[in-house]
């Protein structure tokens, strides 16, 4: 269902994200990667990010499940683009870093936690990830039939709760950037510690 939209609305939805300024948010997470990590993008939507980080020298994988969003990805970004939810994604390969800007508020809290209970499947030792979602919403089904979920600061307390391995690196919050009110962007940074080393 969630698909279907962005499968019928891929090319207005790229061209309304792909210009939004995410230098914030770039400033407080890529310092923390060293040159030419890997990184996963999961629902890398227009390919903004993905884009970016390429041209910054990072290894990029761009995890999408639109396939006509992927589309529109491979107009800016040239490499590895994977056609999959975050759910069903299976990899041998390890991220030094997961960038997930406004890509889990689709998923219910239980297939959140899920995710980032099993984090160190997609995630290297000391690796960090990075996780955006609205503030000050209601959760549920909005007109158009997505889902949303609200970002809280209880949310991340869960996350924390289910994987031990997870430390808490920054919280903070934006406006939109798209100058949308009536709502903020949660931010979170966490980083992986295998028995917290």
């Amino acid at each position: 269902m969630m698909c279907n939209y962005y499968e019928s609305n891929a090319e207005h939805y790229a061209a309304e994200t792909i210009y939004a300024d995410m230098s914030e948010q770039y400033q407080s997470v890529l310092p923390l990667l060293k040159k030419g990590a890997k990184i996963l993008d999961v629902g890398s939507g227009s390919g903004r990010d993905a884009c970016y980080f390429q041209k910054q020298g990072y290894q990029v994988t761009a995890l999408e499940p639109s396939k006509n969003l992927g589309r529109e990805i491979r107009k800016v970004f040239s490499g590895e683009i994977v056609c999959s939810d975050i759910q069903s994604y299976q990899t041998t390969e390890r991220y030094d870093g997961i960038w997930a800007c406004a890509s889990l508020i689709h998923l219910q809290e239980e297939e959140i936690l899920c995710f980032f209970k099993k984090i160190d499947m997609y995630l290297n030792d000391n690796g960090i990830v990075y996780v955006s979602g609205k503030s000050g919403i209601s959760t549920g089904e909005v007109e158009d039939g997505r889902f949303f979920l609200e970002f809280t600061e209880q949310l991340v307390e869960k996350i924390l709760t289910v994987n031990k391995q997870l430390q808490l690196e920054q919280l903070w919050y934006t406006e939109d950037v798209s100058g949308r009110r009536g709502f903020r962007w949660l931010n979170v940074v966490l980083r992986l510690r295998r028995n917290n080393s």
